[in-house]
């Protein structure tokens, strides 16, 4: 799926520094996977008590597998 964003060109060297990538794309794509991963494990831990810790460990693996699937 294609998206257009408008950013300024200071977040855009800023996301390339943060990513370390120079590829304006893959940087950017990288930066928002990575925001959703954030975002999910910060509902993880807000759920915390509320959840089998078994059901949270899976889904943190899950994630983790995730993210290695994507930097490879």
């Amino acid at each position: 799926m294609s998206v257009t964003v408008n950013l300024s060109p200071d977040e855009v060297a800023q996301i390339k520094r943060f990513t370390d990538l120079k590829n304006e794309n893959d940087a950017v794509t990288k930066a928002v996977r990575e925001f959703l991963r954030v975002v999910q494990l910060r509902e993880l831990k807000a759920a915390s008590g509320k959840v089998d810790y078994h059901e949270a460990g899976e889904a943190m693996e899950g994630l983790e597998l995730r993210e290695r699937h994507l930097n490879q």
